[in-house]
C-alpha cells in the first residue's frame, strides 16, 4: 500500500513539475514589433564679404573706420551671430615718449587696452534678419536659414586710450563673426546669455512693436528657443 501511495506521489510530482515548466514557457502571450526612422542633421555655416578700405593710410585717434559687407547664412538652419573684437596693433613706439622698438621686434599684439572700439549696423533692410544687443551693447544678428544682410562694421580709435606710443603704429581691424544655434541652450554656453537678455534695435527692418510688448524679432527669437529644452 506505501509503494502505491509513493508511486502516486511520484506521479502527482511529476504532474506538478510539467505544468510549471509548460506555464512558465507558454503561460504570456508576447508581440513585438521594429520602427526605424531616419533623420538628417543639419548644418551652420555662415559667410562675409568686407570691402576693402579706399584709403587706409593717416588715421589718427577721434576718428573712425567703416568696413562696409555682406553677412550670410549658408547653413540650413538659423544661426544667432556675435560680433567679436579681435583687433591687433603693432607699434614703433614703446611708450608716451615715443621711445623707439627696433623694427625687428615690432610684431603686432592684441590690443589689450581696447584702443579700438568695434560696433556693426545694418545698412540695409531684410525680412530675414534680426539685430539685437545685449545689457553691455554686444551686438547680435539672427539670421534665417539662407538669409543675408548688409552691414557696416565701425571701428572708433579712442582717443581716451591712444597716446603717443600709437602714432606711426598699424592696426590691424579684426572682427570676428562667431555663431551658434538658436536655442537657450547653445547661447548660453556660447554666449553667456538667455533670451530675456537680448532686445531688439529699432535699427532692424522687424523692430516694430507687437500687442504683446515683443518686437517681431523678439517674437521669432522666443519661437526658435521654443524648440529645445
Amino acid at each position: 500500500m506505501s509503494n502505491k501511495r509513493r508511486k502516486w506521489s511520484l506521479i502527482l510530482t511529476g504532474i506538478a513539475i510539467l505544468l510549471v515548466a509548460i506555464g512558465g514557457t507558454y503561460a504570456w502571450w508576447v508581440a513585438s514589433i521594429q520602427k526605424e526612422q531616419e533623420v538628417t542633421m543639419g548644418n551652420l555655416k555662415i559667410k562675409a564679404d568686407f570691402a576693402e578700405l579706399e584709403d587706409p593710410i593717416g588715421y589718427e585717434p577721434g576718428l573712425t573706420a567703416e568696413i562696409g559687407g555682406r553677412i550670410e547664412n549658408k547653413g540650413t538652419i538659423p544661426a544667432m551671430i556675435k560680433l567679436n573684437n579681435n583687433s591687433e596693433i603693432k607699434f614703433v613706439y614703446s611708450d608716451d615718449q615715443m621711445t623707439a622698438i627696433p623694427e625687428s621686434e615690432q610684431k603686432f599684439i592684441k590690443d589689450g587696452e581696447e584702443a579700438i572700439k568695434l560696433s556693426i549696423d545694418l545698412t540695409g533692410e531684410s525680412d530675414e534678419a534680426y539685430f539685437f544687443k545685449d545689457s553691455s551693447g554686444g551686438r547680435y544678428i539672427l539670421l534665417e536659414t539662407g538669409g543675408f544682410v548688409d552691414t557696416e562694421i565701425v571701428a572708433e580709435f579712442d582717443g581716451n586710450v591712444m597716446g603717443n606710443k600709437y602714432q606711426d603704429s598699424t592696426i590691424r581691424i579684426g572682427a570676428k563673426l562667431d555663431a551658434t544655434q538658436v536655442l537657450n541652450g547653445a547661447l548660453q554656453s556660447q554666449f553667456g546669455l538667455t533670451t530675456d537678455d537680448l532686445t531688439e534695435l529699432a535699427e532692424s527692418a522687424n523692430g516694430t512693436r507687437t500687442k504683446r510688448g515683443l518686437s517681431k524679432g523678439e517674437q521669432r527669437l522666443h519661437e526658435l528657443v521654443s524648440r529645445g529644452k
